[in-house]
């Protein structure tokens, strides 16, 4: 299937541009951590944010979803608008902890979540942290693991 690799007529590369930057800092994101999570390089998320390449849908969805913004926000902003933000869906239930070891995020009320799972004791242990400032992945990984250490000694008392 053939891919147009245009921009759109009229586009805003430079509005997508600033309002994705906007948002990847309000995240607490690196360029690398947004290109990862969208399932891209960061060399094609360079050629989309500068109107070199326009992304495919797939892309398109991926994007909207790391950076919290709802379906259609990219192409709003191309338009010359806005992008909305997703309303985080309400969920009354038991928060499902990670089981896989590792860091994994998820946002939540428009901020990023981290958490880190670590077997203990043949029990998946997870911590997490609400990020509402700027601080890099790997600081807030760093803190994590801190606690992860306390909550080992805890569990090993």
């Amino acid at each position: 299937m053939a891919h147009d690799t245009s921009p759109a007529p009229g586009s805003n590369y430079d509005l997508l541009d600033r309002a994705m930057d906007e948002r990847r800092l309000e995240l607490g994101l690196r360029w690398k951590d947004v290109a990862v999570r969208a399932g891209t390089s960061e060399q094609a998320l360079r050629d989309i944010r500068r109107g070199r390449s326009f992304p495919r849908d797939l892309t398109i969805r991926r994007l909207e979803e790391t950076l919290g913004w709802a379906p259609g926000a990219i192409r709003a902003v191309l338009g010359g608008g806005e992008p909305p933000v997703a309303a985080p869906p309400v969920d009354r239930s038991v928060p499902s902890v990670p089981t896989e070891e590792g860091l994994s995020w998820t946002i939540q009320d428009g901020y990023p979540v981290y958490h880190l799972t670590r077997m203990i004791r043949g029990n998946p242990v997870t911590v997490s942290q609400v990020v509402r400032d700027q601080r890099s992945r790997e600081q807030i990984e760093s803190e994590l693991n801190q606690l992860m250490d306390m909550a080992g000694i805890i569990w090993r008392e």
